[in-house]
């Protein structure tokens, strides 16, 4: 594979996709393309993730360490894949390594020029939004089914818990309602047997009082 770029563009799929061709443009002059060659570190476990980076051909391989010491292969990342986007949401240290397998080419931006990006022209920037918090919830779906799948209230099976949060759904019936008696009003409201009173209420006069209607 040579070893030059041609006229690199973002992908038309994937999270960048869905923009229009002169917004896609617009989006790449505020970031950059650049190479990753076999064996270059993109992203380092540990490091402060502050970029997002788009492969647009290539392949990458993300690693991580474990409690023995080992560093498993985890996943292959090709063509229109994304990588560091949750921490333009919740920023913090890469979980893997990310390391070029073969020639790639890549585009990356920072966390601060995407949202710039977004906040210069809302109409993209919101797309963009809700293209990425669909992956990122497609993405929790697979890791944690379970969790999308509860309702609103969820059903408690520990006798400890139970007691810090008791379930919602009812085990007796209800108790009926207390009747508590409610003595007549001694006011009324500012018009009275077609007279015009204060403004503010007042004891109900004496009928006597107010003449004949």
């Amino acid at each position: 594979m040579s070893d030059s770029f041609t006229k690199p563009t973002l992908p038309t799929f994937s999270w960048i996709g869905h923009l229009k061709e002169d917004d896609r443009d617009l989006l790449s002059s505020y970031g950059e393309f650049f190479p990753g060659h076999p064996g270059n570190v993109i992203i380092e476990e540990g490091a402060m993730q502050t970029e997002v980076f788009v492969v647009i051909s290539g392949e990458l391989e993300v690693r991580a360490k474990q409690d023995d010491g080992t560093e498993p292969l985890l996943a292959r990342v090709g063509p229109g894949e994304t990588l560091g986007e949750i921490c333009l949401f919740d920023p913090g240290p890469a979980t893997a390594t990310v390391t070029a397998s073969v020639f790639s080419q890549l585009w990356r931006i920072a966390d601060a020029d995407l949202i710039q990006f977004m906040e210069d022209n809302p109409g993209a920037g919101n797309i963009l939004l809700r293209t990425l918090a669909a992956i990122l919830s497609q993405r929790l779906r697979k890791t944690t089914p379970k969790a999308f799948s509860l309702s609103t209230y969820a059903v408690v099976d520990s006798p400890e818990l139970e007691k810090e949060a008791p379930s919602p759904v009812a085990t007796e019936p209800a108790p009926e309602p207390e009747y508590i008696p409610v003595e007549p009003p001694t006011e009324v409201p500012t018009t009275y047997r077609g007279k015009r009173l204060s403004t503010k209420t007042q004891a109900v006069p004496d009928p006597d009082e107010l003449g004949p209607l």
